[in-house]
């Protein structure tokens, strides 16, 4: 029995994970940066604020004023949602 309990616990920790990437720069005031959530953590709609947010923050640190170029998204094993936020600050 505790082996069942240990191996739920096991798959609620994978399950509720998230990534982001630091921004990445493209050209001379082109970045990009990507997100991925688990379902748990709202699958597209989750990775696509993480990105949103990890974007504003790279232009706040550089004093800057975001323009998002392009917002792609998209599905990831096992039913992960992924977001991949262009921008500029300017």
């Amino acid at each position: 029995m505790k082996g069942l309990f240990a191996s739920l616990g096991t798959v609620a920790a994978l399950s509720a994970c998230a990534w982001q990437s630091e921004a990445l720069q493209m050209g001379e005031d082109t970045y990009q940066v990507s997100a991925n959530a688990s379902p748990a953590r709202g699958g597209v709609t989750g990775a696509r604020e993480m990105a949103l947010t990890n974007a504003n923050k790279k232009c706040d640190e550089l004093k800057r004023q975001i323009t998002v170029m392009d917002i792609k998204t998209e599905h990831a094993f096992p039913a992960n949602g992924v977001a991949t936020v262009t921008f500029t600050c300017k």
